[in-house]
């Protein structure tokens, strides 16, 4: 385990990026694109350079604003800007239009960035959950395949997309815009890309909202045991929603039997899908992105019982197409590596953790996002930059910490534990199910408005 340096980067390191020149991200659209050329290599600011691409939307009420926001929507390899560009800052943060500029990126290796483009994050036909060494060891095979087919087409981009780095490029925008301090909203894995932004540069935030935590602490173990004990319970939840709602695809039925069936059957034989056979895998690790719910963009439970009820006719289509397994996004697994390294230590290694989760989550088992980080690093070939420790954070201004009571993707322990290592901070919990507070609870909303248009910390929750 490694732990980080709380110290910041001298000014002169961060600034050294360079200008941006917006445009118009489409003929006549108020968001403005622009290139910001980085150091490849922070430590080497006079070296090779990469390109991070930037949107912002302007203030509307320029004379007071309070300045720019910064948004990250999750990840590893959320797109942020051009989710900006494509029209969307209005639907996701639509309270800070008037007051802020709101500013995203695409994260180097994603988007409209440096993008990577080397293979899935697992890769169909090879086995997720391995029940021999002779499967652990084609996992294992896979991953490195993935990481060297990388090296071979990105060099050393591959070797700088750690999440510390990825911070870094974050004050460069900031130093460009002119801003003096660091105003931000993080979602998910975003939360520990403005934790690391936190560590290395308190003295430039402003006000910070850290929502859906990802906890460096914790270790990939406990990362997979949370998650997978929180998204058993979330499929309850879902079987239950059923039963109660006429409009489920599945009303009537026996939720979990149903999935049970489908999953055995598929591992049996697979199932049709539009891109080729759909197996159990698959459809397993379909669940981290369809059972949490972000209520304010998507309402996932639908989409689950209508997959669901198709995939019991034998089409899995569905499923593949949110599925973990054949997920082309490398960036994903490229940063997740540097940062969220699996650290698994053979085969019985494997065995265990998965027998550990099976016991803590009888149904979901492994299928969590946990595991998929673990089985997509099993072989990869660049040793983590960043690897497992506390984040620990002094100096700066009150950070807010945000979490649902109910989350299945990063459970609320992450978020209790990140408290105690930010000085200074102050958690707002949701009593809802969901992943992130601010996408499942209009009060947690509010909230957070309060905090960042106003700067009053929360006094109770919600």
């Amino acid at each position: 385990m490694g732990s980080l340096i709380a110290a910041a980067v001298p000014v002169s390191t961060a600034a050294a990026a360079g200008t941006l020149d917006w445009k118009a991200c489409k003929p006549g659209a108020v968001e403005q694109c622009a290139t910001l050329t980085v150091p490849l290599d922070w430590s080497k600011p006079a070296g090779p350079t990469t390109n991070v691409y930037v949107a912002k939307v302007p203030a509307k009420d320029q004379k007071h604003k309070l300045g720019a926001l910064f948004f990250n929507p999750g990840g590893p390899g959320g797109a942020g800007g051009s989710i900006f560009a494509a029209g969307l800052a209005d639907a996701v943060l639509p309270q800070y239009r008037d007051r802020y500029d709101l500013v995203s990126f695409d994260p180097r290796g994603t988007g409209s960035s440096s993008q990577l483009d080397c293979g899935p994050v697992l890769r169909r036909g090879v086995p997720v959950f391995p029940k021999s060494k002779a499967q652990y060891d084609a996992l294992v095979a896979s991953s490195r395949a993935t990481g060297e087919q990388c090296l071979k087409q990105h060099g050393d981009l591959m070797r700088n997309l750690d999440t510390r780095t990825v911070a870094r490029d974050m004050d460069a925008i900031r130093a460009a815009l002119g801003e003096s301090k660091f105003n931000y909203i993080g979602l998910s894995y975003g939360s520990y890309l403005g934790t690391l932004y936190a560590q290395q540069f308190p003295q430039r935030v402003g006000r910070m909202v850290l929502d859906g935590i990802l906890d460096h602490k914790q270790g990939p173990l406990r990362l997979m045991l949370d998650e997978a004990k929180e998204m058993e319970a979330g499929f309850n939840r879902f079987a239950a929603w059923c039963t109660k709602d006429t409009s489920c695809a599945l009303h009537g039925q026996d939720v979990g039997a149903v999935w049970d069936a489908t999953v055995r059957k598929a591992d049996k034989t697979p199932l049709t899908g539009l891109h080729g056979p759909v197996n159990g895998d698959v459809l397993r690790m379909a669940l981290p992105t369809l059972l949490p719910l972000t209520s304010m963009v998507s309402d996932n439970w639908p989409v689950l019982a209508t997959a669901l009820a198709k995939a019991a006719k034998g089409d899995g289509t569905d499923f593949a197409n949110v599925s973990y397994v054949g997920d082309p996004e490398t960036a994903y697994a490229a940063v997740s590596c540097m940062d969220l390294p699996g650290e698994l230590r053979g085969y019985a290694d494997a065995r265990a953790r998965l027998a550990l989760a099976k016991a803590v989550a009888p149904r979901v088992g492994a299928a969590v996002e946990g595991w998929a980080i673990t089985a997509a690093c099993a072989g990869w070939p660049i040793p983590p930059s960043n690897p497992w420790g506390a984040t620990p954070v002094h100096g700066t201004p009150p950070i807010l910490i945000t979490s649902t009571l109910h989350d299945p993707s990063t459970p609320i322990a992450n978020a209790r534990s990140l408290v105690r290592q930010i000085d200074n901070s102050r958690l707002l919990t949701a009593d809802v199910y969901g992943h992130t507070a601010y996408f499942n609870s209009a009060c947690a909303r509010d909230r957070i408005a309060d905090y960042l248009l106003d700067g009053r910390l929360p006094a109770t929750n919600c």
